[in-house]
């Protein structure tokens, strides 16, 4: 397989080491979708784009591709067990559980099931649903999957591979839920009982159709009250389940939910930035993309997301920089995106590829690039590099393989299958039918935490993976000729 006569080199460490630490730094407030810290990283990368000489995606709005989301929080929250039809719960919010609503207030009392890990894989003959009546009913399941908790176990080594991203399961369960007809769904978590993170709210592209339904967190006393009286022990179904999966679904019987959930809503205006390279043919584009938004200020803490996603938006910058200065045309054009809102459920790429004119513009290939500047704790080398494609998408496997071997110390891939899965802003993309290749680095224990810091990330890391993101890009246009 040849590549074609364009000849872009790679970015080197200076290209894009300047621009990770400024992003990553105080001065952008950790970049909050909704905070002045994104509008000042907006600006800082709408003003890289013009330095590079990028094209304004829309002539009238020039880099940025404005629109409004609604954030809805809640004012009060209610939830109570009932048993026996004489015996009342009554839960304490933030206490004895979390919830994340949906875009509406909401009460309602109904029957409860367990549905173990709330998962359903056909490749392992695995469903938790199987047999199970759901529909209007409160679901409630475990974290994680089938040994989760054990990196050693039958169960981690099976299911792991299916569910590569461990941030992404919880949506996987939601959906899952919902296409199975239930009316809420309780996540028990036995690894951090009743450690509520901060108040979670619920995010939508404004005036969008609402498909979602609340999502309850228990501490350890209200799921053992949960609980009582049934035959289930979730401890010990989690030891059992990570030496051979099986199934304890069931109705716990004489067992009741009241919920009243009463929201508060509100606007905010938010922003893609985008800048073209125009090609030979403008009605065909290829996709560089990477999210720049973060958690930004809690609680008077700054959580500045270097590796999440300092890294990706720094390489796609650099990516655009190097694209640019070769001053050569290619034959479609690039899009290099920078999407706001991934932290709140991809409404970025969403709010994108919902505006798009399919029939004016085709997308040839999505990339994204999240999170590219660190390891897995287990990946001791530093050389293991995650890239997801579509099944369907073979030759995009084999393009990856290539330009790994291209590397004067080649990394071990982890080419895995993003079918079904919407962990990052590849999904937007997958839902439409549009071939993806996702690049990730690996998780670690300072994601979405404050010590995810500039001075942690592995440039080392971040040049190759551009390197393997760059031959990938020139691979894929040279087969366009």
């Amino acid at each position: 397989m040849l590549f074609s006569q364009i000849v872009v080199p790679s970015p080197s460490k200076s290209d894009f080491s300047p621009t990770l630490s400024f992003l990553a730094s105080d001065w952008m407030e950790g970049r909050g979708t909704t905070q002045k810290g994104a509008f000042l990283a907006s600006e800082y990368i709408a003003s890289m784009m013009e330095l590079y000489q990028l094209i304004p995606y829309n002539t009238k709005s020039g880099y940025y591709q404005n629109f409004k989301i609604e954030e809805h929080t809640i004012k009060k929250a209610a939830l109570e067990i009932k048993k026996n039809s004489n015996e009342t719960f009554p839960l304490s919010p933030h206490t004895d559980f979390q919830v994340t609503p949906i875009a509406q207030s909401l009460q309602k009392e109904t029957e409860v099931v367990f549905a173990g890990y709330g998962l359903n894989l056909p490749k392992e003959n695995y469903d938790d649903y199987k047999n199970l009546n759901t529909k209007d009913k409160i679901v409630v399941v475990l974290k994680g999957f089938p040994g989760h908790l054990d990196s050693t176990s039958v169960s981690y080594q099976k299911f792991k591979k299916y569910y590569p991203e461990e941030n992404n399961l919880e949506e996987i369960k939601l959906q899952t839920a919902i296409s199975n007809g239930a009316s809420a769904l309780i996540i028990i978590d036995c690894k951090k009982w009743g450690k509520f993170k901060k108040e979670t709210a619920f995010h939508s592209l404004e005036n969008s159709v609402i498909t979602s339904i609340p999502v309850f967190e228990l501490s350890k006393s209200a799921a053992e009250k949960l609980f009582a009286g049934s035959n289930i022990s979730l401890e010990h179904f989690e030891e059992k389940a990570a030496q051979k999966p099986s199934f304890a679904s069931a109705l716990l019987k004489k067992t009741k939910i009241s919920f009243a959930i009463e929201l508060q809503s509100q606007t905010f205006p938010v922003r893609n930035v985008l800048g073209m390279i125009p090609g030979k043919d403008t009605t065909k584009t290829i996709i560089v993309g990477a999210h720049y938004d973060h958690l930004g200020i809690l609680n008077d803490s700054v959580y500045n997301g270097a590796d999440d996603n300092a890294s990706g938006v720094s390489g796609m910058l650099a990516l655009a920089k190097k694209w640019s200065e070769a001053k050569t045309k290619p034959p479609c054009t690039i899009l290099f995106a920078s999407w706001t809102a991934e932290e709140m459920g991809l409404l970025g790429s969403d709010y994108f590829v919902q505006h798009l004119d399919s029939e004016k513009q085709k997308i040839l290939l999505a990339i994204n690039m999240d999170m590219i500047s660190r390891s897995a704790p287990e990946d001791k080398t530093h050389r293991m590099l995650s890239i997801g494609t579509q099944k369907e998408n073979d030759y995009l496997k084999e393009i990856a393989n290539l330009s790994n071997t291209k590397l004067s110390k080649p990394f071990t891939l982890d080419l895995w299958e993003t079918n079904g899965h919407t962990g990052s802003d590849y999904a937007s993309f997958t839902t439409k039918g549009i071939p993806i290749m996702t690049f990730f680095s690996g998780f670690h224990d300072d994601y979405h935490s404050t010590r995810d810091i500039a001075s942690k990330v592995d440039l080392d890391k971040v040049k190759d993976v551009l390197f393997i993101v760059n031959t990938s890009l020139l691979n894929f246009i040279n087969q366009l000729h």
